[in-house]
């Protein structure tokens, strides 16, 4: 993806919004992610968390929101250390004054799209199995994970075939660890 895409350009005008450009981020987009990463969550951790995966070397995808020229939502895709070729996805974060519309939605799912053109394997994430279910992310299903992170709430997007019932034990970048 190397140019932005338009996301939910019919429900963005019907509801009298511009239209929504995801893209890649660019170096120069990393202090208003910070800005928006802190505010969205109210605390350091995910920030610091963010900073350190790619000062590790470790993020495979950061997407941006971007509105009227503001970022108004961020998306960051980790490679797992094992298995080899696997992804998680955190965090993800909208602007709290735009939350609830979708728009880390539209993140998580031109995320999952940009994860299988690149071939990942699979994603996994640690999150709400309610909101997460809606992309494809399975919880509690025929894979056996063993995570550092609660059970039911580790939450796997097969893409290749045979990860959808792999038995494998996940280890994320050590950034992880220091949040």
């Amino acid at each position: 993806m190397g140019e932005g895409r338009c996301a939910n350009r019919n429900s963005m005008a019907a509801k009298g919004r511009t239209v929504l450009e995801i893209r890649k981020v660019q170096p120069e987009d990393h202090t208003e992610i910070s800005v928006l990463v802190v505010s969205s969550f109210g605390e350091n951790n995910e920030h610091r968390l963010i900073q350190n995966l790619r000062k590790a070397g470790a993020v495979a995808l950061e997407l941006v929101a971007v509105e009227k020229g503001r970022i108004v939502g961020h998306i960051c895709f980790s490679r797992l250390d094992v298995p080899s070729g696997w992804w998680a996805l955190a965090p993800v974060s909208v602007t709290t004054l735009r939350q609830n519309e979708g728009i880390g939605s539209e993140l998580v799912r031109y995320g999952l799209d940009e994860a299988r053109q690149a071939k990942a394997a699979a994603v996994v994430v640690v999150g709400n199995p309610l909101y997460y279910r809606r992309f494809g992310f399975v919880f509690g299903g025929p894979a056996q994970l063993a995570s550092p992170y609660p059970e039911q709430y580790t939450g796997l997007f097969p893409i290749a075939p045979e990860t959808a019932s792999a038995s494998v034990a996940l280890r994320y970048p050590r950034p992880f660890e220091e949040v």
